[in-house]
């Protein structure tokens, strides 16, 4: 079953975070390719209820076991350092496509 992967977070250090985005985006997108996923929507978060994050990013993927292969790809772990390194309040949610 297809899932979405909801992560949000708060950039802490923008200059590192350039790094990662703009400056690793086409290797970010080849490694959520590669696991059969797709960028849906990112950006500012508008909170309906309770505190938002800053930023938001909306992916799809075929299933929840792709996501989570996503998440510990080796190609991407360099990548996601620098995301870690740059960024606090991160939260990532897996739900299913409806």
């Amino acid at each position: 079953m297809s899932v979405y992967m909801m992560i949000t977070y708060d950039v802490s250090d923008a200059e590192r975070f350039a790094d990662y985005n703009p400056g690793s985006l086409k290797q970010i997108f080849a490694t959520i390719a590669k696991h059969g996923g797709a960028i849906v929507g990112a950006g500012p978060t508008d909170a309906v209820t309770g505190e938002a994050a800053q930023t938001g990013v909306c992916l799809t993927f075929p299933d929840s076991d792709a996501a989570k292969a996503w998440l510990a790809d080796d190609e991407y772990a360099p990548l996601k350092a620098i995301r870690y390194e740059s960024t606090t309040n991160i939260t990532k949610y897996i739900g299913p496509a409806l």
